[in-house]
C-alpha cells in the first residue's frame, strides 16, 4: 500500500505531458516531445493562450512552416497533462528566432478553442438573409443557460446547416466530410429548458460577437460556457442522450456551477433565486463548514435561502500549512473611495415633455391675449434636463465610520437619468463600487493531495479555502501550466479574481436592467418609445 502511495505521489509531482499537432481535418500529425519550454492558461468563460519554445530541428517543422495550405492552414494543437486534463486550441503564430549566439529556436503561440465563441457573430435574425434582417434584434428572456444556448444554436444552424461552405472549397476533404451538418464542425450540448435552474437574464443580439454579449450574463452568475475538442476513440460522447458524434468536433457546453438547488427543480427556480437576491438584507449570517465535525450530518450543509433554495458549500477545501497545496495568496483590505454618489444628467422624458407642453400652451394663450400669435415657438427646450435630472446617494453608515476627512463624491456614468429604476441601480452600484471591502485571491497546486484537478474538480467549480483564519469560497477562474528543462511540470490554479464580490441586490438590479433594456428594445423596434419612469 505504501509503495502504491509513493507511486501516486510521484505521478502527482511530475505529471506526464503529451503535446500533439493536428491537421485542418483534426487528424493527428504527430507528437512534440522535444519542447524546451511550455506554458498555457485555461480561463473561465474566456480564451486562454499557449506559448511553447522548440528546437529548430523539431520533427514537425514542415507541418508548421511548409504546410501545403501555407499561412492560411489551420493547425490545432492539444496538450494532455496527466490522465484527466487536456488543453485544446489552435496555433496562431509561429516564428523562427535567432539569439545573439546564432542559436535558432521555434516559438509557437496558440489560443484556446473557446475563441470559437468570440468569433461567432450573433445575427439579429439568424434565419433571414443578410440583406433583409428583420426583426431588427433577437431579444430573449429566460434562464441564463437557455438563452445563451438558443443564441448559439440559432447561429450554428445558420452557418452549418445552410451549407455556408461547399466541399469543393476545401482541399483534400476526407470521406466523412459533408456539407449541411448542424453538428459539424461545432456542436452544442443541449440544455433541458424545463429543468434549467440558472438565474434569469435577458439580452438583445444585433450582430454582437458571442463573447461580448455573453460576458455580462455569465459574470458572477455561476454559469460556465466551455469549449473543447471531441476526439473519437479518446473522449466520451458529450451528449449521448441527444446525439452521437462520429468525427472530430468542437463542443460547446453550458454548465451551472453555483451549487444552488431550488424548491421545484425547474426553470422557475431561477426566478426564485432572483427574488431571493432582492430579499437579501446583506447581514444574514452565512453558515460555514464545521471542520471539526465528527459526523456526516455536521459536515454536509449549506446556506438555505429565504424562498426555498439551498446553496451547497464546496466539498474541496484547502488550508494553510506545510502540506496544504496553497501557493501564493492575498487577502487585501480596500478603503472606500467616496461617501456620496451622484447620478443623472438628463430629466425623464415625461418631465421634459410636460414642461414643454405647459410652457408652449401658456405662450400660445399669452399670444392670443396680446394679439401676437406664434409666441409658443420661443420655447426651444430651455428648461430641458433641469428638473429631476440629478440625484445624490449617501451611505450614512460609511460616512459615520470614515470620519470627516474621508473622500467625498463620485459621479456615476452608468446612467444619465436619475429618477428611473436604471438610475437607482446605477446609484446602488456606485455606492457598492466605492465602498471599502476585503478581497481574496489564492493559487493552488492542482496536483497537491488529496485532490486532482480534472478528476475531482475543474475550471469554474467552487473551491473553499482558509487563509489567516478567514474562510472563503470562490470559483476556479484560471489554470496555468508551466514546464521547462529546468523545473518539473506544474499546474497552478487561481481561485477568485482579487475583486470585490458584488452584493446580491446589485446583481438582481443588474438582471432587471437587462430585462428592462430588452423590453425597451422590442418596443423601439416597432416604433414605440418607452421613456417611462420605470425604465
Amino acid at each position: 500500500m505504501d509503495e502504491l502511495q509513493r507511486e501516486e505521489d510521484a505521478a502527482r509531482a511530475n505529471p506526464q505531458v503529451l503535446v500533439r499537432y493536428w491537421d485542418k481535418w483534426m487528424e493527428e500529425v504527430g507528437e512534440e516531445g522535444r519542447y524546451l519550454s511550455l506554458e498555457f492558461s485555461d480561463k473561465l468563460n474566456a480564451a486562454g493562450g499557449l506559448k511553447m519554445t522548440c528546437p529548430r530541428d523539431m520533427v514537425h517543422f514542415d507541418h508548421i512552416f511548409r504546410n501545403p495550405d501555407g499561412a492560411n492552414a489551420t493547425i490545432p494543437i492539444t496538450v494532455n497533462v496527466g490522465d484527466d486534463y487536456r488543453w485544446d486550441g489552435y496555433i496562431t503564430r509561429a516564428s523562427i528566432v535567432r539569439d545573439e549566439n546564432g542559436v535558432e529556436t521555434v516559438d509557437i503561440e496558440a489560443i484556446h478553442c473557446w475563441h470559437h465563441i468570440a468569433t461567432l457573430c450573433l445575427w439579429a435574425s439568424p434565419f433571414a438573409p443578410i440583406l433583409a434582417q428583420f426583426p431588427r434584434h433577437m431579444v430573449l428572456f429566460g434562464p441564463t443557460r437557455t438563452i445563451i444556448a438558443i443564441w448559439i444554436l440559432a447561429n450554428l444552424i445558420r452557418r452549418q446547416l445552410s451549407g455556408w461552405s461547399a466541399p469543393e472549397n476545401f482541399s483534400n476533404a476526407p470521406d466523412w466530410y459533408q456539407v449541411g451538418n448542424a453538428l459539424f464542425p461545432i456542436a452544442l450540448v443541449p440544455v433541458d429548458i424545463l429543468r434549467d435552474t440558472s438565474k434569469w437574464g435577458a439580452g438583445s443580439a444585433r450582430f454582437e460577437m458571442g463573447d461580448q454579449l455573453f460576458e455580462p450574463l455569465l459574470k458572477d452568475n455561476g454559469v460556465q460556457l466551455s469549449a473543447r475538442f471531441f476526439l473519437p476513440g479518446e473522449d466520451d460522447q458529450p451528449a449521448p442522450d441527444w446525439y452521437i458524434l462520429d468525427r472530430p468536433t468542437v463542443v460547446f457546453e453550458l454548465e451551472q456551477k453555483d451549487g444552488v438547488t431550488g424548491p421545484t427543480g425547474t426553470l422557475l427556480d431561477g426566478i426564485v433565486s432572483w427574488f431571493e437576491d432582492f430579499a437579501d438584507d446583506g447581514v444574514t449570517p452565512i453558515r460555514q463548514p464545521n471542520f471539526n465535525s465528527t459526523t456526516e450530518y455536521e459536515a454536509v450543509y449549506g446556506t438555505p435561502g429565504k424562498f426555498g433554495t439551498f446553496k451547497n458549500l464546496p466539498w474541496v477545501w484547502y488550508f494553510e500549512g506545510e502540506y496544504s497545496g496553497i501557493g501564493p495568496g492575498e487577502v487585501a483590505i480596500h478603503k472606500p473611495l467616496a461617501t456620496h454618489v451622484i447620478v443623472g444628467g438628463k430629466s425623464p422624458g415625461w418631465v421634459n415633455a410636460g414642461i414643454e407642453i405647459a410652457i408652449k400652451n401658456l405662450l400660445s394663450w399669452l399670444g392670443l391675449l396680446i394679439g401676437v400669435p406664434g409666441l409658443d415657438s420661443l420655447y426651444q427646450g430651455q428648461l430641458d434636463d433641469v428638473f429631476l435630472a440629478w440625484m445624490i446617494y449617501e451611505d450614512t453608515e460609511r460616512t459615520r465610520q470614515a470620519g470627516p476627512y474621508a473622500f467625498g463624491e463620485h459621479r456615476v456614468t452608468g446612467s444619465d437619468k436619475a429618477f428611473t429604476l436604471d438610475g437607482f441601480m446605477a446609484g446602488r452600484q456606485g455606492l457598492h463600487d466605492t465602498r471599502g471591502y476585503t478581497s481574496k485571491k489564492v493559487s493552488v497546486d492542482a496536483y497537491g493531495a488529496p485532490y486532482l484537478f480534472g478528476r475531482d474538480y475543474g475550471l469554474g467549480d467552487q473551491i473553499g479555502f482558509r487563509l489567516d483564519e478567514q474562510i472563503f469560497t470562490d470559483y476556479v477562474t484560471e489554470a496555468v501550466f508551466h514546464d521547462d528543462r529546468q523545473t518539473a511540470a506544474r499546474l497552478e490554479l487561481t481561485i477568485g479574481d482579487g475583486a470585490d464580490e458584488e452584493d446580491s441586490l446589485v446583481k438582481a438590479w443588474g438582471r432587471m436592467g437587462q430585462m428592462a433594456g430588452a423590453i425597451t428594445q422590442i418596443f423601439s423596434d416597432v416604433g414605440a418609445d418607452l421613456d417611462l419612469i420605470i425604465f
